[in-house]
């Protein structure tokens, strides 16, 4: 009886969800558009939907000027950061969601703390600190710095999760002749593989979209594709199609893993909402 009168509101919700999805997606579609046009549809007084496409700026950049070097230490610092920030911070996670110890509350508000300082108060310690090592313009000073600050976020996330798992699954695996460690790895894990995959999605988008860390720790080498941006903009104007390209390039490796673990990520953003 009530579904005659329900359905102008479920057109009501899609009509809403069509207005959100064209407005988010209207700036990724100008922005692959404007890859494809050259200068002088760019500049047009009125925006050009229908052109005349072209693929020049995508070589331009990337063959001419050197870009795809960036766009790889853009994927080895991403990956190599998250690699590290998992496998450090959700050991430390499960020992704060698991053990009880003197100062654990404290030590853990700690870890947040180092996530509300604004970037820019280390950004010269860290500078002056690399340096003393020898790593400045190296690509592991960039890996390190961004394994520092995404790190305490995987163990603020990675604490939640473990804490949604019951104790008595791990104490369990002991008493059947497991160790601490062989539960955590053979039986916590996979169970928390949904809050991982979360997790390490939100730490690459961080480390792939940081700017600030990889532009005053590299100059030449281990640039990232954020640091390289900025070089299209000339004395004679901003190269817009060319940094519409690389802008399109960047997202790819995002999308691509997002989709691959897309699965995982819906249960992990999900994971311990419902409890029976």
């Amino acid at each position: 009886m009530d579904r005659p009168a329900s359905r102008p509101w479920i057109v009501f919700a899609w009509a809403v969800l069509a207005v959100a999805v064209v407005i988010a997606l209207t700036p990724y579609l100008w922005i692959v558009l404007a890859s494809f046009k050259n200068r002088v549809d760019l500049f047009a007084s009125i925006p050009k939907w229908t052109f005349t496409p072209t693929l020049a700026n995508y070589p331009a950049v990337f063959i001419g000027k050197d870009y795809w070097p960036l766009a790889i230490n853009s994927l080895v610092i991403s990956t190599s950061s998250t690699a590290l920030c998992i496998a450090i911070g959700a050991p430390a996670a499960y020992v704060f969601a698991r053990m009880d110890f003197p100062g654990k509350e404290d030590l853990f508000f700690f870890f947040l703390t180092t996530r509300m300082a604004p970037p820019i108060s280390i950004a010269v310690p860290l500078f002056l600190f690399f340096t003393a090592l020898g790593l400045i313009d190296t690509i592991y000073a960039v890996v390190i710095a961004h394994t520092s600050f995404n790190l305490s976020l995987v163990v603020w996330m990675m604490r939640g999760f473990f804490a949604d798992i019951p104790r008595e699954i791990d104490e369990a695996a002991v008493m059947d002749g497991r160790s601490r460690l062989g539960a955590f790895l053979f039986i916590v894990v996979p169970l928390a593989a949904p809050g991982l995959a979360a997790t390490a999605v939100l730490c690459f988008i961080l480390s792939w979209n940081e700017f600030l860390y990889a532009f005053i720790l590299v100059a030449f080498e281990g640039r990232p594709l954020t640091v390289g941006i900025p070089g299209l903009v000339t004395p004679h104007g901003t190269l817009w199609g060319q940094v519409a390209a690389v802008a399109i390039v960047a997202t790819l490796p995002i999308v691509v893993f997002t989709f691959i673990v897309q699965r995982q990520l819906v249960r992990g953003l999900t994971f311990g909402a419902v409890k029976g």
